[in-house]
């Protein structure tokens, strides 16, 4: 589980920590920053999957840089839990601004407070899980140094720390996106969900064991919905069918002719049943976009329950009213942005309410401040 997160010189995140629990919900107003949490956890997995470079579009361009400050370096911290270990990982990147470049100018990770791994000025000493000095190599300074670490039997933590942030899950659904076939599995969920359908290949075969709980969850909030098949469109490519009525009176939808609600619907209900208990950890986007408000309420209680089992974790961003009412009294973290520009947190459980007032109803007035 990720149990703080620290920001510094990241577009408005200055200085800024946050802690997350097991379920997290954030809210707060437009331009609080919200989206730049889930961005940065976005561009730490994909640096550390080592499939970009720090520059790169979607990770850490010169661009991302705080507007109002004139630093060259950002920071940028996670404290993670796995198994018995609490991780510390550290990245601090530097932009030339006459040049354009950027490196990294440190990277490291800590267990229980001892080194595991650690990059500095082109050189990377590595360490053994009992903390002894293992081999130092050069790399390169424009990339994630830990991503090229190869496991090996006396790196089992610093493995470990790896493949969980390689599993996070960051979406922002955009249905109209989906594509409605597939031409081979992906372990891993697009940002707009786009290769939904190879996801659900990959997680199908996995865990078939889930399907069925999957289908009879989709079927509760998705009016005549009940199963869902892949057709064979070609030698490797998939099709995803979705059946719905009774059994005399059947009829089959591909994907993309389903409305944007229940392709999302679809989707939220995949990412908290298609697990088998080995889910991945959640940080999710506004996942009421497009969903009714009487589809909401039955899925939030499903994240709920699954919580801290089949999903490790689960960080939510939303403006909905019903969301905020049934997260925020006991999940809530409020961002708000100060006239200087920085952006503070607090518990929306240390929010003062009028007494009886919903919690979306205080947002809607501005009372919360």
């Amino acid at each position: 589980m990720i149990k703080r997160i620290y920001v510094d010189n990241y577009r408005c995140l200055v200085n800024f920590e946050l802690p997350l629990k097991e379920l997290t919900l954030l809210v707060g107003p437009n331009g609080v920053g919200k989206s730049s949490v889930l961005d940065v956890l976005a561009a730490l997995q994909r640096l550390l999957s080592g499939v970009a470079k720090v520059l790169d579009p979607g990770v850490f361009p010169r661009s991302t840089l705080t507007r109002w400050q004139e630093r060259p370096i950002q920071v940028f911290e996670l404290d993670v839990c796995v198994g018995e270990d609490s991780f510390n990982y550290r990245l601090e990147v530097e932009h030339e601004s006459d040049t354009r470049k950027a490196r990294v100018c440190y990277e490291g990770l800590t267990a229980d407070g001892k080194p595991l791994f650690a990059f500095t000025l082109g050189e990377v000493q590595l360490y053994r899980d009992n903390h002894s000095q293992g081999p130092t190599f050069a790399s390169d300074w424009t990339e994630s140094a830990l991503a090229r670490v190869v496991p090996r039997s006396d790196n089992r933590r610093l493995t470990a720390f790896l493949e969980y942030l390689r599993g996070l899950l960051v979406c922002g659904l955009y249905p109209r996106s989906f594509q409605p076939e597939s031409s081979a599995e992906e372990s891993n969920l697009h940002r707009d969900g786009a290769n939904f359908v190879s996801w659900y290949r990959h997680m199908a075969q996995e865990h078939q064991e889930t399907v069925s709980a999957y289908f009879e969850a989709v079927r509760d909030v998705v009016g005549g919905f009940r199963s869902m098949r892949l057709e064979r469109v070609g030698i490797e490519a998939r099709s995803l069918m979705v059946m719905f009525g009774e059994s005399t009176s059947k009829y089959e939808l591909r994907l993309d002719e389903l409305s944007d609600g229940e392709r999302a619907l679809l989707v939220l209900y995949a990412l908290v049943s298609l697990t088998g208990g080995n889910g991945h950890p959640l940080f999710l986007d506004e996942p009421d976009n497009y969903v009714s408000l009487p589809e909401i309420q039955p899925w939030l209680m499903a994240l709920a329950d699954a919580c801290g089992g089949a999903v490790p974790q689960a960080v939510v961003c939303s403006h909905h009213p019903e969301v905020l009412d049934y997260l925020g009294g006991n999940h809530g973290v409020m961002l708000e942005r100060e006239v200087s520009g920085v952006v503070k947190v607090r518990q929306v459980a240390d929010v003062r309410i009028p007494e009886g007032m919903r919690l979306s109803e205080a947002v809607a007035r501005g009372w919360e401040r």
